[in-house]
């Protein structure tokens, strides 16, 4: 019997130990399309911004989601956008929208080798929305995608170390 006391105390040590020195986990909310509504889960994480939205994407063709975009700039959030620049210039591109919003726009591409493949959205600096959906109107219609909510880790300022890169690098279309 004391043996056995001996052995739960240890593993119960050890356990504690290994989460005390374990890397801390973010937390995320995992959505698929279809079934779950990506759209919805966009519009109410950028409804619910306060400060900043730093978008990186490929290419942008929703109209409900750009007005979301524009209405957060018209609440005072600061919105930044990195686009693909052969898809800001497709028929059902968005970008001439923002930039008409006065939404400060960069592209990627172009003379530079490869295509903006990112696809995620940082909201205040706490929150990345990334994942296969291209904030298109095919991929809210028809395409089986995915999107991550990550919020307040390591991986955040990740990828805001990533956009500030970028924008640093890029020129603002006009």
């Amino acid at each position: 019997m004391e043996r056995v006391k001996k052995g739960m105390l240890f593993s119960l040590l050890f356990l504690m130990w290994v989460l005390q020195e374990s890397p801390t986990i973010a937390e995320m909310e995992t959505i698929f399309s279809p079934g779950e509504s990506i759209k919805e889960i966009i519009l109410k994480e950028l409804e619910s911004t306060t400060s900043t939205v730093d978008l990186a994407i490929r290419e942008i063709t929703s109209l409900e989601i750009v007005q979301a975009l524009a209405k957060a700039k018209q609440r005072g959030v600061k919105v930044r956008v990195i686009a693909d620049s052969k898809q800001a210039n497709i028929r059902t591109s968005k970008i001439t929208y923002l930039i008409q919003q006065g939404i400060p726009v960069k592209v990627l591409g172009g003379k530079e080798k490869g295509v903006m493949n990112h696809r995620f959205a940082i909201l205040d600096g706490q929150r990345v929305l990334t994942g296969s959906f291209d904030w298109s109107e095919a991929s809210l219609k028809w395409n089986y995608e995915n999107l991550l909510v990550l919020h307040e880790s390591e991986e955040v300022a990740a990828y805001q170390k990533e956009f500030e890169r970028l924008w640093r690098e890029k020129r603002v279309i006009e």
